[in-house]
């Protein structure tokens, strides 16, 4: 019982939320490594800032919880950006971006999961809460913006 109640604290602790952190953006690292039809390189960022801002106390996930979640739904993002690069016009739509971010969002005006460009960046917003994405979820919505 000890234990339990010392792992669920553990979990909560600056350390654990630090490694967490460091996790994610491993995973956007290799997902950018995906990244090999499309004839050049984006940057994928995680927007610490949004996350960070979110009142979780409000939010029907904890936010250890949501970055655990966010933190197998990013690893997708590169995935998906290679298989758009695969059809020629996507391909040639996406010389225009330069970035990604990816943001978490209470707000679910505009549904689960949206995207848009900004300039040479697409931006994407993940409801909070939604669950797991998989490989074609970003493509499918990006596809809707390009």
């Amino acid at each position: 019982m000890f234990l339990s109640a010392f792992a669920t604290v553990a979990s909560a602790g600056p350390t654990a939320d630090k490694k967490k952190r460091e996790s994610l953006e491993s995973e956007l690292a290799r997902g950018a490594k995906d990244v090999k039809d499309c004839g050049k390189s984006f940057k994928l960022a995680f927007d610490w800032a949004v996350f960070d801002a979110v009142d979780w106390a409000k939010s029907k996930t904890s936010k250890d919880d949501q970055l655990g979640t966010e933190h197998e739904n990013v690893r997708w993002v590169g995935h998906d950006l290679n298989e758009l690069c695969q059809d020629k016009d996507y391909k040639a739509a996406l010389q225009k971006i330069d970035s990604v971010v990816y943001r978490v969002t209470p707000d679910a005006t505009g549904g689960n999961l949206r995207v848009k460009v900004e300039g040479k960046t697409i931006v994407i917003w993940n409801l909070i809460g939604w669950g797991s994405r998989s490989g074609g979820d970003y493509a499918s919505a990006v596809k809707k913006v390009l």
